[in-house]
């Protein structure tokens, strides 16, 4: 299946922080994001809890959140191990007034998760 991709602000804004001065991890994270593209249930891990939805991949010691909405993989997050769980969820709350028309294509379970984020 073909899918298409987006980003969070968030997600841009901390890729780009992180690989302005380190174009080998650069270099990594693009290789474990077309790694994600083409086969996105079978590279990264379900989460649970206040990621419930989203999947992981790890680019040690770093770690990439996304998400599959239909067909469309959402990038939602890239941090240090140490930090991407706790600023991932707040990045999830945003994802409504980001992109209207994911949110709507979304199953209804998943945005109530989303909603009491």
């Amino acid at each position: 299946m073909l899918y298409r991709v987006n980003r969070t602000l968030e997600f841009k804004d901390q890729y780009q922080k992180l690989t302005r001065k380190n174009k080998a991890l650069g270099a990594r994270l693009d290789k474990k994001i077309k790694e994600i593209v083409k086969n996105p249930e079978e590279i990264g891990k379900p989460k649970k809890y206040a990621l419930k939805y989203a999947r992981g991949s790890h680019v040690d010691p770093y770690v990439i959140i996304y998400m599959i909405i239909g067909d469309v993989i959402l990038f939602i997050y890239v941090d240090h191990h140490d930090f991407v769980y706790e600023e991932a969820p707040k990045v999830l709350g945003n994802i409504e007034l980001q992109f209207p028309e994911l949110w709507d294509a979304m199953p209804l379970d998943l945005r109530r998760h989303l909603k009491r984020q």
